[in-house]
């Protein structure tokens, strides 16, 4: 029999599958193999032959490393940003759902599902994103959509996701760098709103008026009497309002967010570290809590405060807002802004007022960062601002007075002196 020749280079392998697996010494002395196994012997060898060619001219790199830089090279900054949400939804790093649901929506509407223009971004092969790219993105933005938070938003995202990238030694150095882009934009302060305002919106959400059922009126009153969150409020159930016979608090444990096509999903958790709080109910409001509990909700201790009518489920938040702007429109406050967050401006403003400390004041809200407070939403109503210069202005001319006596008095005492 004559003896099977060796092979010249590398060797091939038949595998228990049947296929066959190609591996060859390089010229950095590593062992390397085929990035897949082959069908035929042949297939093998015609590989191994590709590779040797490539040592014959100077032109080889490790398979692993071209077949990784082809990967890289089909990668498009869409690919991994959509790669990265992944990545962020599971881990030690993991997002919270409501906070991945913000990003994915932050990043489709700028970035992977954007229209026109600043589409381009998406397309863009990742490792050959430049700054260019990214400053040319951010002017597209800015043209289409006047919506300077929630783009910069979109602009952070995506440098978050660049320098995971650079992590991953996916990219050297990560191009998202505009100047612009990194100013905070100047936040829409809210104006105060009136006590008068919010309790027509109330009003207008009462089962008296024509076809309400009053299902949403204590929505409106958690949110804009008592500062609630309105993703706090909607995620309330009967074990969370503690009732006794002259006082009513609501615990806030936790929120419920939106998932797109799902409807609302409830979490244990609160927004904020702080927002694990107990809140108490102005005594006024009292009987509407009772009403409610009584009317719409079930008796055990997990029922939801607030479900639709219908399919019994939370109710949406977009469609409280609806339901709330209906209503302020019904009271005849059509050119008012207002929403359910304005409420927790009325609230910090009206406590601060009346003298309680801002730390009180924050732990009711759930609100930690106190600068926030006092910067963000503590407003002054014009009637406090009126009353505390009258008495200022009361307090500076009382010591004018009592100088006035004080020199009469001294006078009176030098005249003295000199007749004696």
């Amino acid at each position: 029999m004559t003896p099977r020749p060796k092979r010249g280079f590398g060797s091939i392998t038949q595998l228990p599958s049947g296929k066959h697996r190609a591996r060859y010494t390089g010229p950095d002395g590593d062992r390397h193999k085929a990035p897949n196994t082959f069908f035929s012997k042949d297939d093998a060898a015609a590989w191994l032959r590709s590779e040797e060619k490539l040592i014959e001219f100077d032109e080889w790199t490790p398979p692993a490393t071209r077949a990784q830089s082809r990967e890289d090279q089909a990668r498009t900054v869409g690919d991994w940003i959509t790669q990265w949400l992944d990545l962020r939804s599971r881990g030690t790093s993991a997002l919270e759902p409501s906070t991945l649901q913000d990003y994915t929506s932050t990043l489709n509407r700028r970035i992977l599902k954007v229209a026109d223009p600043a589409a381009r971004l998406r397309d863009i092969p990742l490792t050959r994103l430049t700054r260019r790219d990214v400053a040319a993105w951010w002017d597209d933005i800015n043209r289409q959509f006047s919506t300077p938070p929630y783009n910069r938003n979109a602009y952070a995202r995506l440098k978050t996701a660049m320098q995971a990238a650079v992590d991953r030694d996916m990219i050297p150095i990560s191009p998202v760098v505009v100047p612009d882009a990194a100013k905070r934009p100047k936040h829409h302060r809210k104006d105060l709103p009136e006590a008068s305002v919010m309790q027509g919106i109330v009003d207008q959400l009462d089962k008296k008026i024509p076809r309400i059922d009053g299902r949403h009126k204590l929505i409106a009153i958690l949110t804009l009497f008592h500062g609630l969150r309105l993703g706090e409020a909607l995620g309330l159930r009967r074990r969370d309002v503690a009732i006794t016979a002259d006082s009513i608090h609501v615990h806030v444990r936790g929120n419920v967010y939106r998932v797109p096509g799902e409807g609302m999903h409830y979490k244990a958790t609160a927004k904020t570290d702080a927002g694990h709080r107990t809140v108490p109910l102005f005594a006024r409001f009292h009987t509407d809590v009772r009403d409610h509990l009584k009317r719409f909700v079930g008796d055990s201790p997990d029922a939801w405060l607030f479900t639709t009518a219908a399919a019994g489920g939370i109710i949406m938040d977009t469609s409280y807002r609806s339901i709330m702007e209906r209503a302020k429109l019904r009271a005849g406050f059509k050119d008012v802004k207002i929403t359910p967050h304005y409420g927790r401006v009325w609230l910090i403003t009206t406590l601060a007022e009346a003298g309680m400390p801002i730390p009180a004041i924050g732990e009711i809200l759930g609100q930690r960062d106190l600068r926030t407070i006092t910067e963000i939403y503590m407003r002054s109503s014009a009637a406090k601002r009126d009353e505390v210069l009258g008495q200022v202005n009361q307090a500076l001319d009382t010591p004018l007075a009592d100088v006035a006596d004080l020199d009469a008095k001294r006078g009176e005492k030098e005249v003295g002196e000199e007749t004696a």
